[in-house]
Formats: structure tokens, C-alpha cells, sequence
């Protein structure tokens, strides 16, 4: 590895540490991660232009380096890599002050298509599509799964009518901002300042996300809302597109898709199950709080 980055960067690091599935070297104090790229190659040319973009406002987001052959992606046993170089404390965990830091990055306009998630509705639909034609295939191996998946295919299907003939109805500014897929409370700053993690996305993605893993985390998410609030002014369309966030399942989906694909203990999904009721309780006390359209199957007396 020391002679590869050497020939193609010129760098020369005394040593290198391999964690994980990345490598991290330091040159002059500064700590550079050679990390493995898992995305569509269509993507490379946003994340290359939103990188660039968002050193020249200032943000403390990895730098993208380009080897001397002025190429950013490199083959290196038979796997993508890219180059980064990190300007933050890469071990501390995410808060709340941390995510609403950088979703104030300025000047992110929708030119960049190819990494754009704003298109939520048919995003969802094809997730329930996916789970749907999963389930044949459950029943025999997954039984726990099996017999749990038509609760979160229903709560999905209501996200996406809430969607569609409730947020339709406000006005509004809807706010672009740089997200990720997922951040939460378990994850760092190096994976919330990641180029390879970014999407453009509206601004309460990332915060309904956390919301979403703290809750699962025994978290106190009333007290994060009263951070968010006293950070930000959320109109009724902003509101509401949060609530569709809260209710679509991704931390099930999630769940599932580690099971499934990561081989993680089926039994794991039980922490999600019997915590559903809490979660509902939640939501339509947001729903209350925020005087929304009420849910009629989740609203309590």
C-alpha cells in the first residue's frame, strides 16, 4: 500500500494503518483515508462538483484528492479507492448542533441530478414494491420477518398518502440541503463530512433520520426537537414533510436489509418491534405539538 500511494500521489507516509476496510496514513499532521468507492460511477461527477463547491463556502467536508495522473477513483486489489483528506476529529460521535451545522451549507442548488433524493414518493413506492416481492421468499427463513413486514409495508403506504394528499396542500419553501442516506446517533463526523456520503436532499431528511435512530437508541428526542426548534422556523409544509419522514419505517428496512444481507440475528428486529407503540406515541404527539392533519389509525385519546 505505501509504494501504491507513493507512485500515484506522490505522498510519502511513514506508515499506514489499515481499519477496516480503509486506510489511514498522516502526512505533515495532516490525516489523509484511502477509502473504498461504493457508489454508481454516474455519481462520481456530482460528488466531485458538490466536493469542490463546498470547500470553496468553507465547509469542513474530506477533500477529494486526484492522484498524478489527475484521476480520482484508483484500482487497488481489485477494488475502487478514493483518496480523502480529513479536517475534523474523525472518532466523535454526531449530535444533533453538528448535522444542523452543516445543513446550513449555502448556495446547494438541484444541478445536481445524479445525487438528488428529492423525489421521495416514487423512492418509497419502489421500496414497497422490493419488500413486498420479498416477502414470498421470508417465510421459511426469516419467519420473525415474515410475520412483522405487513405492519411496516402499511405504515409505508400511509407515509406515502400523507405525502402525496396532505403536504400537496401547504405552501412553501422546501429547503435544499447536503444530506446523507442515513447519519445517526452512532455516527461520526468523519461519516457526516464523507463525500462519499452525500446526496442533495431537503434539509429535514437529516434531521428526521436522526430523530428517527436516536428514538431507537432510548434517546431523549424531545429534547433534540427543542434543539431544532430553537435553531430553525419550520412552516407547516417543512412540518409536515418531517412527519412523512417519521412515519416512513427506514429503521425497519434497515434492520431487514442487515439481516437479509449482513447476516446480523434475526432476533435484533424484536428491539424495533416492541418499542412500535412508544413510536406512535411519538408521532402523534408531534402531530398534536405541530397542530398537523391528524393520522386517524395513530391518533390517541
Amino acid at each position: 500500500m505505501i509504494d501504491y500511494i507513493n507512485y500515484y500521489y506522490d505522498l510519502y507516509p511513514l506508515s499506514i494503518n489499515e481499519i477496516d476496510d480503509k486506510y489511514m496514513f498522516y502526512i505533515n499532521l495532516e490525516k489523509y483515508y484511502f477509502i473504498i468507492y461504493d457508489r454508481n460511477m454516474e455519481e462520481l461527477d456530482d460528488l466531485i462538483k458538490l466536493n469542490k463547491k463546498m470547500i470553496e463556502n468553507g465547509s469542513l467536508v474530506s477533500e477529494i484528492i486526484t492522484n498524478k495522473f489527475n484521476d480520482v477513483v484508483n484500482n487497488y486489489n481489485g477494488k475502487l479507492y478514493i483518496l480523502i483528506r480529513v479536517y475534523v476529529n474523525d472518532s466523535k460521535k454526531v449530535d444533533i448542533e453538528d448535522i444542523m451545522y452543516m445543513l446550513n451549507e449555502k448556495d446547494i442548488e438541484d444541478s445536481y441530478k445524479n445525487i438528488s433524493r428529492t423525489h421521495w414518493t416514487r423512492l418509497w413506492e419502489d421500496k414497497v414494491d422490493y419488500f413486498e416481492y420479498q416477502m414470498g421468499h421470508l417465510i421459511k427463513k426469516y419467519p420473525i420477518l415474515y410475520n412483522t413486514i405487513d405492519y411496516y409495508l402499511g405504515i409505508s403506504e400511509n407515509a406515502i398518502f400523507y405525502l402525496k394528499n396532505v403536504v400537496s396542500n401547504y405552501e412553501g419553501n422546501v429547503s435544499l440541503s447536503v444530506c446523507h442516506k442515513r447519519i445517526g446517533v452512532n455516527s461520526t463526523l468523519f461519516d457526516l463530512y464523507n463525500p462519499l456520503n452525500l446526496i442533495i436532499d431537503y434539509k429535514v431528511r437529516d434531521i428526521a433520520e436522526y430523530i428517527k435512530d436516536a428514538f431507537f437508541n432510548d434517546k431523549d428526542v424531545n429534547n433534540i426537537l427543542r434543539i431544532i426548534y430553537s435553531n430553525y422556523y419550520f412552516d407547516k409544509l417543512n412540518l409536515s414533510l418531517l412527519l412523512s419522514r417519521f412515519l416512513f419505517p427506514s429503521y425497519f428496512y434497515d434492520m431487514f436489509e442487515s439481516i437479509v444481507y449482513n447476516n446480523e440475528s434475526e432476533g435484533n428486529i424484536y428491539e424495533i418491534i416492541k418499542k412500535s407503540s412508544n413510536f406512535e406515541d411519538f408521532i402523534d404527539n408531534y402531530i398534536k405539538t405541530c397542530n398537523l392533519q391528524s393520522i386517524g389509525w395513530i391518533s390517541k385519546n
